[in-house]
């Protein structure tokens, strides 16, 4: 189970590998056990049920959380989302560990829903269908994706038969299970991608085009703080990025940090360290979960909404929250001063 795998390698050192194997499958006994029932079911259906909101938002820095959903579907395919974009004008697109794509309408918004599977049931991919990270192309239709399991590239149009997958190179050596977890077009075309494993540093690359098997991206190291790992990275209108990170507490059961970090691409610099100024915490606000997909959209008079989707796991313990935090870039730090990562708070 990737829960598992993930504890293991942040497993204590002074602790037997074996019995914290143990305690571990015990404690997440919940998760193992207690899973959302699979039943054959397609309904093109999600219920968004409103959750109040935190009085005490001290933690969020310049964000305010304007709205928190609790999604929800009879659909065998729902859940397990690790990431999302702004499809279009009030409309989100999650992807989950299972190669399925979600098209929803914003709470509140009028649309139809889509729950659909990227990938059809053909030899040597249906094994390799875990997307971890979703980027828009340039005409703001197609979308790049990356695979983890088999560290590769993705893009998926509409009207196509079946997604094109892209060798990665740039990824080679990157592990099976903790690999481009976070990644981003910017707006001159280059891709930024962050593997999950590591910590402090965790491996970057920064594609000077879009993947098309040849490796000329740029090498660095993203700083993450000490116990977070980055799961998604999104653009703001003034080039900088936000930066999703999670931490995997000691999972019995599993609990999970969320922490929100401004970074400039501007100052990555080949085969050096990269980081960021931090901005955000979610602890305290009564809606912690496993956030890894993260989406920026413009909204009116200069104000910003960031969006983020948890993945449950496809467990029965945890749920599949949707917030939006309402920003200006005013509120952010000014460019040049988060050339350093400070220490989370």
């Amino acid at each position: 189970m990737r829960l598992i795998r993930r504890a293991m390698q942040a497993m204590p050192g002074a602790m037997p590998r074996r019995l914290f194997t143990v305690l571990l499958l015990v404690g997440l006994a919940p998760v193992i056990w207690l899973r959302e029932p699979v039943l054959p079911n397609d309904t093109q259906s999600v219920s968004a049920v409103s959750l109040p909101l935190t009085r005490d938002q001290a933690g969020l820095g310049p964000f305010r959380l304007t709205g928190a959903w609790d999604l929800s579907s009879p659909n065998r395919d729902f859940g397990g989302y690790s990431a999302l974009v702004v499809s279009g004008p009030g409309r989100l697109s999650a992807f989950s560990d299972f190669g399925v794509r979600l098209d929803l309408p914003m709470p509140g918004q009028p649309g139809a829903v889509r729950i659909a599977r990227l990938l059809p049931k053909y030899a040597g991919v249906k094994s390799s269908r875990d997307v971890e990270a979703a980027a828009l192309d340039q005409d703001g239709v197609a979308v790049w994706l990356t695979l983890e399991r088999r560290n590769t590239f993705m893009r998926t149009a509409p009207g196509q038969a079946k997604p094109e997958v892209f060798a990665a190179p740039e990824l080679a050596g990157w592990p099976e299970n903790s690999g481009p977890e976070a990644m981003t077009r910017l707006r001159d075309g280059r891709f930024l991608v962050i593997a999950e494993a590591g910590g402090p540093a965790h491996q970057g690359r920064l594609l000077p085009h879009a993947p098309d098997g040849t490796d000329r991206s740029w090498h660095f190291r993203y700083l993450a703080p000490a116990g977070y790992r980055p799961t998604d990275v999104a653009q703001l209108p003034d080039g900088r990025v936000l930066i999703l990170l999670r931490e995997l507490r000691w999972p019995m059961p599993p609990r999970f940090g969320t922490k929100l970090v401004l970074a400039d691409p501007a100052t990555i610099r080949r085969g050096q360290d990269w980081g960021g100024t931090m901005l955000a915490s979610l602890d305290g606000t009564g809606l912690e979960e496993n956030y890894e997909g993260l989406a920026i959209e413009p909204g009116p008079d200069g104000t910003l909404n960031a969006w983020l989707i948890s993945d449950n796991n496809n467990a029965a313990t945890q749920r599949t929250l949707l917030l939006r935090l309402q920003f200006r870039l005013s509120d952010l730090p000014p460019r040049g001063s988060q050339a350093k990562q400070k220490a989370p708070g």
